[in-house]
């Protein structure tokens, strides 16, 4: 017991030393968007920000259509997770609780999507954009990232935690699999439900690879990849406006998780406790 209490101290320490080095460069980044640009780029490091001011935020919004940009990333990411919910969870439902020929098979290729590399399938998907005439449009920018195969892995493996003998009494109470899914599944793997969406979200919502290859016009493009075609003549980086604008990208994130912290917490810990 002794030994435990000398060693509180020093966890607390350790957690919060690592927190800090976690959030360290979010913090600069909060910090270099209230402060111009010689600031920025200058080598003398200050812990509060130089002649802060919010001229950083006005000017970004002025001189890049920010709003539109924010639009499409919340477009897509919000469409993404709703189809991402219907089609994952029905899929995890199947794989955990209904047994057909095939079902080992079907693990199996879930688990093995979980393994190959984006970056393998890329090619053909865009070449499947273009010839059905998806490319710089909604469509083409939500359906290839609407199914998760590790959504679908992470929701089944909590299905299965689920005991059976509930289903069995919904089921004598006259429930059809599909009533089950719905009163006695999902209402008991809600931390799982709200991890998935904040796990989905975050990917969506800083996804650069696909949206850039994807969205070629101005009007089309998502946050990321809007962000990281700020430039100046000259090839320089306008770091005063990527700044603020890298803040604005984080917010929705920042928001969600806070909204969804308890569940997220629960669903990542849920299968340690039971398992």
């Amino acid at each position: 017991m002794r030994k435990n209490r000398l060693l509180y101290p020093a966890r607390v320490l350790i957690i919060l030393l690592a927190s800090l080095f976690s959030l360290f460069p979010f913090l600069i980044m909060l910090k270099s968007s209230f402060e111009p640009y010689t600031s920025i780029v200058s080598l003398d490091f200050h812990l509060l920000p130089e002649n802060a001011s919010l001229d950083n935020y006005v000017t970004v919004c002025q001189e890049y259509p920010i709003l539109r940009w924010f639009c499409n990333s919340a477009v897509v990411a919000g469409v993404a997770i709703a189809l991402n919910m219907v089609v994952d969870v029905f899929a995890a439902y199947t794989l955990a609780r209904i047994e057909y020929p095939g079902k080992k098979a079907t693990n199996m290729m879930v688990l093995c999507a979980q393994i190959v590399p984006v970056q393998v399938i890329v090619v053909p998907m865009y070449q499947m954009m273009v010839e059905w005439g998806w490319v710089d449009t909604y469509r083409g920018l939500i359906l290839p990232v609407a199914i998760s195969p590790f959504i679908i892995f992470f929701l089944k493996q909590s299905f299965m935690q689920i005991p059976r003998a509930l289903d069995e009494a919904a089921m004598i109470d006259g429930c059809s699999r599909i009533g089950v899914l719905f009163r006695v599944i999902l209402p008991n793997a809600v931390p799982a439900l709200g991890t998935s969406v904040v796990l989905k979200f975050m990917w969506v919502w800083g996804d650069y690879m696909w949206p850039s290859l994807v969205s070629k016009s101005t009007e089309m493009r998502t946050l990321p990849v809007a962000i990281a075609t700020f430039q100046r003549a000259g090839g320089t980086y306008p770091w005063d406006l990527i700044m603020p604008a890298a803040v604005l990208s984080s917010v929705p994130i920042v928001l969600l998780f806070l909204f969804l912290q308890k569940y997220f917490i629960a669903g990542l810990t849920e299968g340690a406790v039971k398992g």
